[in-house]
Protein backbone atom coordinates (compact mmCIF):
# COMPACT_ATOMS: atom_id res chain seq x y z
CA UNK A 1 0.00 0.00 0.00
CA UNK A 2 1.60 3.09 -0.68
CA UNK A 3 1.80 5.66 2.05
CA UNK A 4 0.07 9.13 2.22
CA UNK A 5 2.79 11.05 0.73
CA UNK A 6 3.09 8.63 -2.59
CA UNK A 7 -0.59 9.02 -3.00
CA UNK A 8 -0.35 12.64 -3.38
CA UNK A 9 2.15 12.52 -5.83
CA UNK A 10 0.30 10.48 -8.39
CA UNK A 11 -1.91 13.87 -8.53
CA UNK A 12 -0.36 16.20 -10.66
CA UNK A 13 2.35 18.69 -9.66
CA UNK A 14 0.38 21.44 -8.79
CA UNK A 15 -2.58 19.96 -7.10
CA UNK A 16 -0.23 18.05 -4.95
CA UNK A 17 1.79 20.68 -3.80
CA UNK A 18 -1.26 22.83 -2.75
CA UNK A 19 -2.99 19.57 -0.76
CA UNK A 20 0.18 18.50 0.95
CA UNK A 21 0.87 22.80 1.74
CA UNK A 22 -2.77 22.04 3.38
CA UNK A 23 -3.00 18.87 4.93
CA UNK A 24 0.29 19.38 6.30
CA UNK A 25 -0.91 22.41 7.98
CA UNK A 26 -3.21 20.67 10.45
CA UNK A 27 -0.94 17.96 11.02
CA UNK A 28 -1.70 15.26 8.47
CA UNK A 29 1.48 13.75 7.41
CA UNK A 30 0.39 9.99 6.68
CA UNK A 31 -2.90 8.18 6.92
CA UNK A 32 -3.02 7.30 10.57
CA UNK A 33 -2.76 10.99 11.05
CA UNK A 34 -6.68 11.16 9.52
CA UNK A 35 -9.45 11.36 12.31
CA UNK A 36 -12.19 13.04 12.25
CA UNK A 37 -11.23 15.92 14.63
CA UNK A 38 -8.16 16.37 12.33
CA UNK A 39 -10.48 16.31 9.02
CA UNK A 40 -12.69 19.16 10.36
CA UNK A 41 -9.36 21.46 11.61
CA UNK A 42 -8.65 20.54 7.75
CA UNK A 43 -11.96 21.90 6.99
CA UNK A 44 -11.78 24.83 8.81
CA UNK A 45 -8.31 25.62 8.49
CA UNK A 46 -9.79 26.16 4.25
CA UNK A 47 -12.27 28.19 5.39
CA UNK A 48 -9.79 30.70 7.12
CA UNK A 49 -7.76 30.37 4.94
CA UNK A 50 -8.67 30.62 0.85
CA UNK A 51 -11.19 31.34 -1.30
CA UNK A 52 -14.53 29.24 -1.04
CA UNK A 53 -13.54 27.86 -5.11
CA UNK A 54 -10.20 27.30 -3.94
CA UNK A 55 -11.59 25.37 -0.59
CA UNK A 56 -13.55 23.09 -3.43
CA UNK A 57 -11.10 22.48 -5.16
CA UNK A 58 -8.79 21.33 -3.11
CA UNK A 59 -12.15 19.33 -1.15
CA UNK A 60 -12.35 17.72 -4.47
CA UNK A 61 -8.51 16.48 -4.53
CA UNK A 62 -8.96 15.01 -1.25
CA UNK A 63 -12.00 12.99 -1.73
CA UNK A 64 -11.25 11.86 -5.00
CA UNK A 65 -7.51 11.13 -2.85
CA UNK A 66 -9.56 9.30 -0.16
CA UNK A 67 -12.34 7.19 -2.85
CA UNK A 68 -9.24 5.83 -3.64
CA UNK A 69 -7.85 4.60 -1.16
CA UNK A 70 -10.75 3.81 1.08
CA UNK A 71 -10.58 0.06 0.43
CA UNK A 72 -7.06 -0.15 1.87
CA UNK A 73 -6.74 2.26 4.71
CA UNK A 74 -8.45 3.01 8.01
CA UNK A 75 -10.50 6.26 7.17
CA UNK A 76 -13.45 7.52 9.71
CA UNK A 77 -16.53 6.42 8.50
CA UNK A 78 -17.83 9.63 7.54
CA UNK A 79 -15.12 11.30 6.41
CA UNK A 80 -17.51 11.97 3.19
CA UNK A 81 -19.49 13.74 5.30
CA UNK A 82 -17.22 16.08 6.73
CA UNK A 83 -15.54 16.90 3.69
CA UNK A 84 -18.63 17.65 1.87
CA UNK A 85 -19.13 21.32 3.31
CA UNK A 86 -20.51 23.08 6.48
CA UNK A 87 -24.30 21.85 5.93
CA UNK A 88 -24.06 21.94 9.97
CA UNK A 89 -23.39 24.92 11.67
CA UNK A 90 -20.79 24.72 14.59
CA UNK A 91 -21.93 26.24 18.04
CA UNK A 92 -18.81 28.05 19.18
CA UNK A 93 -17.36 29.83 22.28
CA UNK A 94 -15.72 32.48 22.72
CA UNK A 95 -13.40 35.12 25.29
CA UNK A 96 -15.10 37.31 27.36
CA UNK A 97 -12.97 40.36 27.93
CA UNK A 98 -12.13 39.27 31.66
CA UNK A 99 -10.89 35.87 30.51
CA UNK A 100 -8.82 38.01 27.51
CA UNK A 101 -7.43 39.86 30.70
CA UNK A 102 -6.43 36.69 32.01
CA UNK A 103 -4.51 35.64 28.61
CA UNK A 104 -2.81 39.07 28.55
CA UNK A 105 -0.71 37.97 32.10
CA UNK A 106 -0.23 34.17 31.81
CA UNK A 107 2.82 32.59 32.03
CA UNK A 108 4.68 31.76 28.84
CA UNK A 109 7.51 28.87 28.51
CA UNK A 110 8.96 29.26 25.25
CA UNK A 111 9.18 31.50 22.03
CA UNK A 112 6.61 29.57 20.21
CA UNK A 113 4.10 30.13 23.52
CA UNK A 114 4.99 33.75 23.08
CA UNK A 115 4.25 34.10 19.41
CA UNK A 116 1.10 32.27 19.56
CA UNK A 117 -0.22 34.39 22.77
CA UNK A 118 1.12 37.29 20.76
CA UNK A 119 -0.59 36.95 17.48
CA UNK A 120 -4.10 35.70 19.27
CA UNK A 121 -4.54 38.46 20.97
CA UNK A 122 -3.87 40.78 18.18
CA UNK A 123 -6.33 38.33 16.81
CA UNK A 124 -9.42 39.08 19.35
CA UNK A 125 -8.57 42.85 19.36
CA UNK A 126 -8.67 43.47 15.36
CA UNK A 127 -10.57 40.40 14.38
CA UNK A 128 -8.47 39.55 11.76
CA UNK A 129 -7.84 36.19 10.49
CA UNK A 130 -4.53 34.42 11.69
CA UNK A 131 -3.44 34.35 8.23
CA UNK A 132 -3.62 37.95 8.19
CA UNK A 133 -1.87 38.50 11.36
CA UNK A 134 0.63 36.80 10.14
CA UNK A 135 1.38 38.80 7.38
CA UNK A 136 0.86 42.50 9.50
CA UNK A 137 3.79 45.04 9.83
CA UNK A 138 4.43 48.32 10.40
CA UNK A 139 3.95 49.38 7.01
CA UNK A 140 -0.56 48.25 8.17
CA UNK A 141 -0.49 51.47 10.37
CA UNK A 142 -1.47 53.79 7.93
CA UNK A 143 -2.50 56.42 10.53
CA UNK A 144 -2.14 57.62 14.14
CA UNK A 145 -4.05 54.89 15.93
CA UNK A 146 -5.28 52.62 13.20
CA UNK A 147 -4.32 49.16 11.58
CA UNK A 148 -5.35 48.34 7.80
CA UNK A 149 -4.89 45.32 5.84
CA UNK A 150 -6.42 43.91 3.02
CA UNK A 151 -7.82 40.19 3.70
CA UNK A 152 -5.84 37.36 1.75
CA UNK A 153 -8.99 35.87 1.82
CA UNK A 154 -11.89 37.81 1.05
CA UNK A 155 -9.95 40.88 -0.60
CA UNK A 156 -11.92 43.45 1.65
CA UNK A 157 -9.95 46.39 3.10
CA UNK A 158 -10.81 46.78 6.91
CA UNK A 159 -9.58 49.68 9.09
CA UNK A 160 -9.81 49.19 12.71
CA UNK A 161 -8.54 51.32 16.08
CA UNK A 162 -5.94 49.79 18.05
CA UNK A 163 -3.93 50.72 21.25
CA UNK A 164 -0.28 50.79 21.86
CA UNK A 165 -0.14 47.57 23.49
CA UNK A 166 -2.04 45.83 19.92
CA UNK A 167 0.51 47.83 18.08
CA UNK A 168 3.43 46.30 20.04
CA UNK A 169 2.19 43.07 19.65
CA UNK A 170 2.36 43.30 15.93
CA UNK A 171 5.89 44.77 16.46
CA UNK A 172 6.71 41.57 18.27
CA UNK A 173 4.64 38.92 16.01
CA UNK A 174 6.20 40.49 13.08
CA UNK A 175 10.24 39.97 14.53
CA UNK A 176 9.51 36.57 15.45
CA UNK A 177 8.07 35.02 12.89
CA UNK A 178 10.54 32.39 13.12
CA UNK A 179 8.70 30.68 16.52
CA UNK A 180 5.45 30.33 14.86
CA UNK A 181 3.96 26.85 14.68
CA UNK A 182 1.48 24.88 11.79
CA UNK A 183 -2.29 25.23 12.72
CA UNK A 184 -2.53 22.02 14.53
CA UNK A 185 0.57 23.06 16.84
CA UNK A 186 -0.89 26.53 17.19
CA UNK A 187 -4.12 25.19 18.64
CA UNK A 188 -2.70 22.89 21.16
CA UNK A 189 -0.69 26.08 22.50
CA UNK A 190 -3.91 27.75 22.74
CA UNK A 191 -5.37 25.36 24.31
CA UNK A 192 -2.51 24.97 27.11
CA UNK A 193 -1.99 28.47 27.49
CA UNK A 194 -5.96 28.78 28.38
CA UNK A 195 -5.98 26.04 31.15
CA UNK A 196 -3.00 27.73 32.38
CA UNK A 197 -4.57 30.72 32.48
CA UNK A 198 -7.52 29.61 34.91
CA UNK A 199 -10.32 29.72 31.52
CA UNK A 200 -12.03 26.87 33.14
CA UNK A 201 -15.87 28.12 32.63
CA UNK A 202 -18.24 24.97 31.58
CA UNK A 203 -19.63 25.71 28.20
CA UNK A 204 -21.49 23.53 25.60
CA UNK A 205 -20.40 23.43 21.90
CA UNK A 206 -21.96 21.54 19.30
CA UNK A 207 -18.35 20.31 16.79
CA UNK A 208 -17.47 17.09 14.75
CA UNK A 209 -21.40 16.35 14.10
CA UNK A 210 -22.07 16.10 17.73
CA UNK A 211 -22.36 17.88 21.22
CA UNK A 212 -20.30 18.24 23.80
CA UNK A 213 -19.90 20.03 27.62
CA UNK A 214 -16.32 20.59 29.42
CA UNK A 215 -14.18 23.47 31.29
CA UNK A 216 -13.98 26.17 28.31
CA UNK A 217 -10.13 25.69 27.15
CA UNK A 218 -10.90 22.61 25.80
CA UNK A 219 -12.36 24.02 23.10
CA UNK A 220 -10.63 26.83 22.27
CA UNK A 221 -8.79 27.34 18.71
CA UNK A 222 -7.35 30.22 16.97
CA UNK A 223 -10.58 30.81 15.25
CA UNK A 224 -11.89 31.88 18.90
CA UNK A 225 -10.37 34.73 19.10
CA UNK A 226 -11.81 36.37 15.84
CA UNK A 227 -15.15 35.46 17.24
CA UNK A 228 -14.60 36.96 20.62
CA UNK A 229 -13.94 40.15 18.54
CA UNK A 230 -17.60 39.95 17.06
CA UNK A 231 -19.09 38.84 20.26
CA UNK A 232 -17.44 41.42 22.71
CA UNK A 233 -18.14 43.69 19.87
CA UNK A 234 -21.49 42.94 19.80
CA UNK A 235 -22.28 42.57 23.90
CA UNK A 236 -20.64 46.74 23.79
CA UNK A 237 -23.73 47.77 21.39
CA UNK A 238 -22.00 47.40 18.05
CA UNK A 239 -24.36 47.05 15.40
CA UNK A 240 -23.80 43.91 12.50
CA UNK A 241 -22.46 46.99 9.64
CA UNK A 242 -19.53 48.06 12.04
CA UNK A 243 -19.09 44.09 13.27
CA UNK A 244 -18.75 43.81 9.41
CA UNK A 245 -16.69 46.80 8.61
CA UNK A 246 -14.28 45.15 11.68
CA UNK A 247 -13.71 41.56 10.63
CA UNK A 248 -13.58 42.57 7.08
CA UNK A 249 -17.34 40.24 6.01
CA UNK A 250 -18.74 40.49 2.82
CA UNK A 251 -21.93 40.52 4.48
CA UNK A 252 -23.91 41.11 7.34
CA UNK A 253 -24.84 37.85 7.87
CA UNK A 254 -21.32 35.85 7.34
CA UNK A 255 -20.47 38.35 10.43
CA UNK A 256 -24.42 37.15 12.59
CA UNK A 257 -22.64 33.61 12.42
CA UNK A 258 -19.37 34.79 14.49
CA UNK A 259 -21.53 36.39 17.44
CA UNK A 260 -21.68 33.60 19.87
CA UNK A 261 -23.79 35.17 22.60
CA UNK A 262 -26.07 38.45 21.32
CA UNK A 263 -27.86 40.70 24.17
CA UNK A 264 -30.55 42.63 22.65
CA UNK A 265 -30.68 46.32 22.85
CA UNK A 266 -34.16 46.60 24.38
CA UNK A 267 -36.03 49.80 24.61
CA UNK A 268 -37.44 50.54 28.08
CA UNK A 269 -41.14 49.39 26.75
CA UNK A 270 -39.33 46.03 25.55
CA UNK A 271 -37.55 45.48 28.82
CA UNK A 272 -41.02 45.97 31.04
CA UNK A 273 -42.51 42.77 28.74
CA UNK A 274 -40.03 40.78 30.85
CA UNK A 275 -40.80 41.94 34.29
CA UNK A 276 -37.31 44.13 34.08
Amino acid sequence: MKTLQQAIDRISSTAAASLRKHLTAVGIHEWEDISRSALYDFRDHLAGTVSPGTARTVMAYVKSLFNRYSEEVDLPKDWQKILTGRSERPRRTYLTTEELARLEKVRVNNGMERVVLVESLIEAYTGARVSDVMTFTEENFREAGYLSYTSIKTKVTATIPISEKTRGWITYAQEHREDEPTLAGRNKIIRRLAKRAGILTRVKVFRAGKEEEGEKWRFLSSHSFRCSTATNLSLAGASLTEIRLTLGHTSEAMSSRYVVAARPQLSAKAMAYFGV
